[in-house]
């Protein structure tokens, strides 16, 4: 296996794969890099603390081989290495490439769950606990209500919105998708957002307007998220499905190229701006989907289960608020709450999903990888020899006595025709 090196993929003079050379790479800070081992370098100050650790689950866990450390996918790290991730995984095509980010380590993933959970506050909780609070319990009028709540809704996430724009407005690539290089390089997750911010701003001041609110059309904007979102996620799947092109640049995808699974999309947008895992964590991602077959029926199935679930609920949600038998009043908790629970729980589907799979995965890769360095370690088998010009007189092997019995060699003899003329060039003696 060749040499780690941290944040900078450049050719390694190893051998992909040899038995010899099997670093890890952890999350830690205080580990010490070899290509032959790896050695704990511990502070005593440090001891108690890593005592501790090493008596929780997390440090029980087998350490995982891995060739990229999440924490260099960093600006400066991106900067100054020497090649991406899909060129030195295409000179590897023995190594599983991994995916410069974890759940396990790091702040990208608090970063990341601190920006699903305040899109949940904002978007769900927010606009139920203020109209059941002030409706119900502080007996205000309609139409203020809603002025407080359009006034409050959206306003973290229009901040998240703008800080993610401007990261792909800016001239510097490290956010933008693979291949683009100048500025306003929006992915297709912004104009995802964009779209839903339209649709949910219309439906609020629209419903909002009026003294006397609509509120069957204040319970909409749940249900228009769920199209908004899970409507391009399954027209971007059955792009794939049918093998085709895209009609223009799909974050990553360039105009012309196959398009993927709307998932892979959201996913790579998601974590590679917001979570700023940057350029490395595309090239990791699109290097593991070029590389795994598992992985791409994973993301397959995936955009299936989450699309077409998503535009189901959303149609259910939107005949239960249009019936006017339901009373407005449930019908708007009914619009707000079931999309976001829906979301729930199919994120807690998902997550074991994905978790199983890619231990499989990993299993898969790893047999697959040993049938094929076993075949490969294997002696060729000896070259059969070739026979010598002779006759060989029994079965038996030249070792065991065998005689060679050589052919005499034969002149050619000469034409008649050349005979007469030399016997006639001959001068006659008498």
């Amino acid at each position: 296996m060749p040499e780690v090196i941290r944040g900078v993929r450049s050719n390694s003079s190893g051998t992909p794969g040899s038995a010899t050379n099997n670093p890890r790479v952890t999350f830690e800070g205080n580990r010490e890099y070899s290509n032959n081992s790896l050695r704990h370098v511990e502070s005593p100050d440090s001891a108690q603390r890593s005592g501790k650790r090493r008596r929780s689950s997390h440090h029980d866990r087998e350490e995982r081989d891995v060739y990229y450390d999440s924490r260099a996918a960093s600006q400066t790290e991106y900067r100054r290495r020497a090649s991406n991730l899909q060129a030195y995984y295409n000179d590897h095509p023995d190594l599983l490439p991994q995916l410069p980010f974890t759940f396990r380590h790091g702040f990208k993933r608090w970063r990341l769950g601190g920006y699903i959970a305040l899109m949940v506050i904002d978007a769900c909780v927010v606009p139920i606990v203020l109209y059941y609070g002030l409706t119900f319990g502080g007996d205000v009028e309609g139409f203020i209500v809603f002025a407080v709540v359009t006034a409050i809704w959206g306003g973290p996430t229009y901040v998240e919105f703008a800080i993610r724009s401007f990261r792909l407005i800016k001239k510097e690539h490290f956010y933008k998708p693979l291949g683009v290089n100048k500025r306003w390089g929006f992915d297709i997750t912004n104009w995802i957002l964009v779209l839903n911010i339209f649709v949910v701003t219309v439906l609020l001041i629209v419903g909002a307007a009026p003294h006397n609110v609509f509120l069957r059309v204040l319970s909409m904007p749940g249900p228009a998220i769920l199209f908004c979102l899970a409507g391009p996620i399954y027209f971007l799947s059955l792009y794939n499905a049918f093998g085709w092109k895209a009609p223009f640049r799909i974050s990553s995808t360039h105009k012309g190229e196959k398009v993927l699974p709307g998932l892979y999309y959201v996913v790579e947008d998601i974590v590679a701006v917001n979570s700023r895992g940057g350029r490395p964590f595309r090239e990791g991602l699109a290097a593991r989907y070029n590389a795994s077959p598992i992985f791409r029926k994973m993301i397959r199935d995936l955009s299936w289960f989450w699309s077409i679930s998503g535009i189901l609920v959303g149609i259910a949600c939107t005949i239960v608020v249009c019936i006017q038998e339901v009373p407005k009043e449930v019908s708007y908790g009914i619009g707000w709450g079931v999309p976001f629970l829906w979301a729930g729980i199919w994120a807690a589907i998902t997550v074991p999903w994905v978790q199983s799979v890619m231990r499989k995965e990993k299993n898969a890769w790893e047999e697959e990888s040993a049938i094929m360095t076993a075949t490969m370690m294997k002696p060729p088998p000896p070259p059969p020899s070739a026979p010598t010009h002779g006759s060989y007189q029994g079965s038996d092997s030249l070792d065991s006595g065998v005689t060679v019995v050589a052919k005499p060699e034969v002149k050619p003899e000469a034409p008649a025709d050349s005979q007469r003329i030399s016997e006639t060039a001959e001068p006659k003696t008498t």
